[in-house]
């Protein structure tokens, strides 16, 4: 009798459990991240140590080597770059937009990309030089790219120090003023 009861209750179980809705892999990393973007960067709650950025730009890339095709990944190794600068991790993140950029060469946002190399090699590295070559990509590639003239505005700010930047604008804005 206890050996019928048993196999009763496990045909039970089997069949609540195989008549539950699968939830994919791809499911599965897309509810983990939108849960940590949440914790992130809308619950308000102070997080003390890097666990959870680090765990949402691993997801990130996980997403995008598990699924190229899906036109989200280049919105996550986005994403997730930006989180390794957040993290200090800029060499890191320069490794993710090169993927990005080798991956989906023709994507709407490899300007934007490309701009965000440049910052980053500008302000996190340290490295005019090689910023200066990532902006001359965007003038010589993206033309007529929306942001265009602000790669061009930021190429001119390249090595100056903020002060610089200042007097260089009062000074425009100076001789704009006399030629009125």
């Amino acid at each position: 009798m206890n050996k019928l009861v048993f196999v009763i209750i496990a045909l039970l179980g089997l069949t609540i459990f195989s008549c539950q809705p699968k939830v994919s892999e791809k499911e599965t990393i897309v509810n983990r991240i939108d849960t940590l973007e949440y914790m992130i960067y809308e619950s308000g709650e102070t997080l003390l140590d890097n666990k959870k950025p680090k765990e949402v730009s691993v997801l990130y890339k996980e997403y995008a080597a598990k699924y190229p095709e899906d036109s989200v990944s280049v919105k996550y190794l986005f994403k997730a770059a930006q989180v390794e600068v957040g993290l200090g991790e800029s060499l890191v993140a320069i490794h993710t937009l090169d993927t990005l950029i080798n991956r989906y060469p023709n994507a709407e946002i490899i300007p934007n990309v490309l701009q965000f190399k440049a910052f980053i090699y500008d302000d996190r590295l340290d490295r005019v030089n090689k910023a200066t070559a990532v902006l001359d990509i965007i003038i010589e590639k993206y033309p007529d790219c929306d942001i265009i003239d602000n790669v061009k505005a930021y190429k001119e700010t390249l090595g100056k120090s903020p002060e610089e930047i200042i007097l260089e604008m009062e000074a425009k804005q100076k001789q704009e003023e006399t030629v009125k």
